[in-house]
């Protein structure tokens, strides 16, 4: 009984570590995009946020859109 309790124990040990692991590299992630935006706009200061982030939407919509085609979806 003891065994199966450890073992237990182990594999949600694993799993939060994991979780914890993924949560950290999702945060880092966010601030590399966070610094790599904030270094375009300072670049570009003539541009507008709003309009590169939908510029940028249109392009990976019309880019799915493409390769769903391509699929045949």
């Amino acid at each position: 009984m003891y065994h199966k309790a450890k073992v237990g124990i182990d594999m949600r040990n694993d799993s939060l570590k994991r979780e914890v692991a993924f949560l950290r590299a999702m945060q880092k992630m966010r601030e590399e995009m966070d610094r790599v935006w904030k270094d375009f706009f300072d670049k570009n200061p003539g541009m507008k946020e709003e309009d590169v982030r939908r510029r940028v939407e249109e392009r990976l919509r019309s880019k799915y859109n493409s390769k769903d085609q391509h699929k045949g979806v």
